[in-house]
């Protein structure tokens, strides 16, 4: 596997990742995290990827000439508590779940924080969806990320979303 750099020739291929994503949450019951419907075609989703994608901070990885996984650097979002340290944030991560258990994620996040060390931040943050009895928050944790603060997006178009904000520090 290979990790790369991603642009704007990745949208369709990150898009599809959230697609397949989004379909294996549903076939488990778990509507929570990303609703029950593709990102592809949802035009405020598209536009969220093509963002990414326009960034710099899109790194994708590649097995056998297919994209399997995605993460994203950039900054908090509004919802979380602002900075108080230099820090990357990672706005995004998917993986392709056809290959789920090979360690994409945990590949692609420790591109991250090898990214943010060069950088000379002190920190990555990230924030993930908190439901699912936690599984999501533990698997950050098994990357080596803390838990920091909960919170509670009230106004999300599916009704109140809980996340949880998870940190790894770098010095």
């Amino acid at each position: 596997m290979d990790i790369r750099p991603g642009d704007t020739g990745d949208i369709a291929a990150v898009l599809g990742l959230f697609d397949r994503a989004v379909e294996w949450l549903v076939a488990r019951g778990q509507t929570g995290q990303w609703g029950d419907r593709p990102w592809t075609g949802d035009a405020a989703r598209t536009a969220l990827v093509e963002r990414l994608a326009a960034s710099g901070g899109l790194r994708v990885a590649v097995l056998d000439g297919a994209v399997v996984g995605a993460v994203s650097l950039g900054s908090a979002p509004a919802y979380v508590p602002p900075a108080t340290v230099s820090e990357l944030y990672v706005e995004a991560l998917v993986t392709d779940r056809s290959h789920k258990g090979e360690g994409i994620g945990g590949a692609l996040l420790r591109r991250a924080r090898e990214e943010a060390a060069a950088q000379g931040v002190v920190r990555l943050r990230v924030d993930c969806w908190a439901g699912a009895d936690g599984e999501l928050v533990r698997y950050y944790e098994s990357q080596g990320y803390v838990r920091d603060t909960e919170f509670v997006v009230a106004d999300h178009p599916r009704g109140p979303w809980h996340g949880q904000v998870l940190v790894l520090p770098l010095s």
